[in-house]
């Protein structure tokens, strides 16, 4: 099965009416997914930026910054449809795209200051890492200063067969023998038991 359809079917499954947003984008509550939102952005200057969010499901990450930041400029992209139209209904200020950015992307060298993706990286698509390489590689050509995400971490006390889990030592490993030009990899810790945020800088 390919990677585009791994994912639909992961989230078709959660697409029932009336539930909260965090269900349809599979967190297990939407505190989780606030924590993984705050750590996302940890001490980072948007001020003036202009952000691209992958994989912005209804568009939470965009609420979250709207209640904390001011003077940004956002673009959302999923290849989800029905999340696109839910992100898109909610009147909010950015731009929502419906897009395989992995299969053509869309976007000019360094187009964005900031890159976030949150929850990218989860599903176990059975080629986790290259897939993480190659998104990496590709984010880096998009984004001019910084690139966010998180992972579930192999510590994890619940892990399932559908997840990809991995350890800050090893992503940090597989990025600086392919991305030798980051400036600096922070790892971020503690803050859930299943996951931890990377942070890299050009």
């Amino acid at each position: 099965m390919k990677k585009i359809e791994i994912i639909k079917d992961y989230y078709m499954q959660n697409n029932q009416k009336n539930k909260p947003d965090y269900f349809l984008l599979g967190w297990e509550s939407e505190d989780a997914q606030r924590q993984r939102f705050e750590v996302l952005v940890n001490n980072l200057d948007l001020h003036g930026k202009k952000i691209l969010d992958i994989g912005c499901g209804t568009g939470n990450f965009l609420q979250y910054l709207e209640q904390g930041f001011s003077d940004f400029s956002y673009t959302g992209v999923d290849i989800l449809e029905h999340m696109i139209t839910k992100a898109k209904a909610k009147k909010l200020k950015g731009t929502f795209l419906c897009t395989d950015i992995f299969k053509e992307n869309p976007f000019s060298h360094n187009e964005f200051d900031v890159i976030f993706a949150s929850g990218t990286f989860n599903i176990n698509l059975g080629n986790n890492k290259k897939f993480l390489v190659d998104a990496l590689r590709l984010f880096s050509y998009i984004s001019k200063e910084i690139i966010s995400f998180n992972l579930l971490d192999e510590k994890s006390p619940n892990r399932e067969n559908n997840y990809f889990y991995s350890s800050p030592e090893e992503i940090c490993d597989l990025i600086n023998n392919n991305f030798p030009d980051f400036f600096k990899i922070k790892v971020i810790e503690g803050y859930l038991q299943n996951d931890f945020t990377v942070v890299c800088y050009k």
